[in-house]
C-alpha cells in the first residue's frame, strides 16, 4: 500500500513546471507539443486497428498490434509529461516508461525474425508484373480460345471427311480381307504340300542311302577279300587298282553319309538340353585321335549353352578334322577360343596349316564344294556347308579368315 501511496503522491518533490520557472510561453509549448504528440500517437493505432480489420489477408497481425501498444505507451509518457508540471508524481512517470522500455524491447525483438519475411513478400513492382503477366497470360488464353473455336469448326469438317474415308477404307479392308482369307488357305495348302515333299525328300534320302550303302559294302568286302586271299596272284599295278577301288567305295560311303547329314540337318529335331562345351570338344578330340605332331588347345573356357548335342558335335567334329586334314607342317598347332558378346558367344579355330586363298572363302561353305581335285583325298565338300547349315538355325554366322601358308581361322556365333 505505501509503494502505490508513492507512486500517486507527489512526496517531496516539485512539480516539473519549476524546472521552466513558470514561464506561461514556455509551460504551453511543452503543454502543446506533448498533447499533440500524445493524440497522434493515439490516432495511429486506431488507424492500425481498421486497416488489420478490413484487411484479414494482411500478414504479420501481430507485430501490427505490438506496434499500436507501442505507440500508446509512448503518447501516455507524453501525457505524463504535462501532468507532472503540476503534479510531481515521478514514480507513476517512470513506472509509464519502463511499460513503454518493455513494450518497445519486445517489439523490437519480435520485429527481427520478421524482417526476411517481409522482404521475401512481392514488390509492389514484382505484383506489378505478375499482373501484367497475368494480363497477357490472359489475352493468350483468349486467343487460344478463339483459335481453338476454329480448330474445332474445322476438325468437324475433318471428322465427317475421315468418317466418310474410313467407311471406304473399311469396305477396303474387308475386301482385303476376304483376299488374305484366300491366300491363307492357298499357303496352307502349299505348306502341306512342303511338309509332303520334305518327307518324301527325307524318305528318299534315307532309302538311297540305304540302297547305295548296301551294295557299297558288298563291293568294299569283295575288294578286301580279293586283296587278302589274292593279293599275291596280282601285280602292282592289280594291287594298286583294287586298293584305289577300296579307297573309292570308301569315299563314296562317307559322301553318302554326308548328303544324308546335310539332309537331315533342317528337319531332324533332337531335345535340347544343357550342353557342356568344354565336354563336347574333349569327346570329339578324343573320338578324331589327331596324330601325335598336331597339338590341338582350349585356350579359355567354354560356356554351356541350351542346344542339341549332336548338332553342336557335328560343328566341332567338321571344323576340328578340317584342320587337322591341311595342316602341312611338321609341328600342327590347333587352337579353341570362346569370347563373350552382349548376346552371343563368338567361338574360334585356329589352326597353322596350308591357308585359303580369300577368294574361296564364300565357295567352301557352299555343299559339294572343294579345293583339293585330288581323287586320292577324302573330303566330300561337305562339312563346312553343313556347320554352316546348322549355325544359321541357331541363329549364328560362319565365316573364315585365311593367309596361304600362314594357317586358317574359322569363326561361327551361337546366341545365349
Amino acid at each position: 500500500m505505501e509503494l502505490l501511496y508513492n507512486f500517486f503522491s507527489s512526496g517531496n518533490f516539485i512539480p516539473h513546471g519549476h524546472c521552466y520557472l513558470w514561464k506561461p510561453e514556455l509551460v504551453w509549448l511543452h503543454i502543446l507539443a506533448d498533447t499533440l504528440i500524445a493524440l497522434s500517437y493515439y490516432s495511429i493505432p486506431l488507424t492500425l486497428i481498421y486497416f488489420v480489420r478490413k484487411r484479414d489477408d494482411i500478414p504479420f497481425k501481430v507485430i501490427f498490434l505490438l506496434f499500436g501498444a507501442f505507440i500508446i505507451s509512448c503518447g501516455t509518457t507524453h501525457l505524463m509529461e504535462v501532468w507532472t508540471l503540476w503534479h510531481p508524481v515521478y514514480w507513476l512517470s517512470g513506472a509509464m516508461k519502463a511499460i513503454t522500455a518493455i513494450i518497445s524491447l519486445y517489439t523490437a525483438i519480435t520485429l527481427i525474425p520478421l524482417v526476411p519475411q517481409a522482404l521475401a513478400l512481392p514488390s509492389p513492382a514484382q505484383l506489378e508484373a505478375a499482373y501484367m503477366a497475368l494480363k497477357d497470360e490472359n489475352a493468350e488464353r483468349q486467343r487460344v480460345e478463339q483459335e481453338l473455336r476454329k480448330y474445332k469448326e474445322t476438325l468437324e469438317e475433318l471428322v465427317e471427311q475421315r468418317t466418310a474415308e474410313l467407311a471406304k477404307t473399311n469396305e477396303q479392308l474387308q475386301q482385303e480381307i476376304i483376299q488374305r482369307q484366300q491366300s491363307q488357305e492357298t499357303m496352307a495348302e502349299l505348306l502341306k504340300a512342303v511338309k509332303s515333299a520334305n518327307k518324301d525328300l527325307n524318305d528318299f534320302a534315307y532309302v538311297v542311302s540305304h540302297d547305295l550303302k548296301a551294295p557299297l559294302r558288298g563291293i568294299s568286302s569283295l575288294s578286301e577279300w580279293l586283296l587278302s586271299d589274292y593279293g599275291e596272284q596280282f601285280d602292282d599295278e592289280g594291287q594298286e587298282l583294287i586298293t584305289l577301288l577300296i579307297s573309292r567305295v570308301k569315299k563314296m560311303y562317307a559322301l553318302i553319309d554326308g548328303i544324308l547329314q546335310y539332309s537331315r540337318a533342317g528337319s531332324y529335331r533332337e531335345e535340347k538340353t544343357q550342353v557342356n562345351l568344354n565336354d563336347v570338344v574333349r569327346d570329339v578330340i578324343d573320338l578324331l585321335a589327331p596324330p601325335e605332331n598336331i597339338q590341338i588347345e582350349i585356350t579359355s573356357t567354354l560356356p554351356i549353352i541350351i542346344a542339341e548335342t549332336t548338332r553342336i558335335k557335328q560343328i566341332f567334329q567338321n571344323l576340328l578334322s578340317n584342320a587337322i586334314k591341311f595342316i602341312d607342317k611338321p609341328e600342327g598347332q590347333i587352337i579353341i577360343n570362346c569370347t563373350e558378346n552382349n548376346n552371343y558367344w563368338q567361338f574360334s579355330i585356329a589352326d597353322n596349316g596350308s591357308g585359303i586363298e580369300e577368294k574361296y572363302f564364300t565357295k567352301i561353305f557352299q555343299i559339294f564344294q572343294k579345293l583339293s581335285n585330288d581323287d586320292n583325298s577324302d573330303s566330300t565338300g561337305i562339312g563346312l556347308s553343313l556347320v554352316k547349315k546348322i549355325v544359321e538355325l541357331y541363329g549364328g554366322t560362319v565365316w573364315v579368315e585365311s593367309e596361304v601358308g600362314q594357317g586358317s581361322k574359322f569363326f561361327f556365333t551361337l546366341k545365349k
